[in-house]
């Protein structure tokens, strides 16, 4: 599965949320920082994405 930043995702324990961060192998392997909607933010294993809700765009 492809995922990018500012792409929504929904998380095997139904939580649904914006992808702020894609870490780069060399320092997080498939690893990504989240963001709630209240602001505060998580990082987690790719391999906790269920699957892309909304893929952003490219500008």
């Amino acid at each position: 599965m492809e995922i990018d930043e500012l792409d929504v995702v929904k998380l095997k324990d139904v939580r649904e949320e914006t992808v702020v961060h894609k870490y780069p192998a060399a320092i997080l392997p498939q690893a990504c920082e989240i963001e709630f909607d209240d602001g505060d933010t998580e990082t987690i294993k790719e391999d906790e994405i269920y699957k892309v809700l909304w893929i952003a765009k490219a500008h």
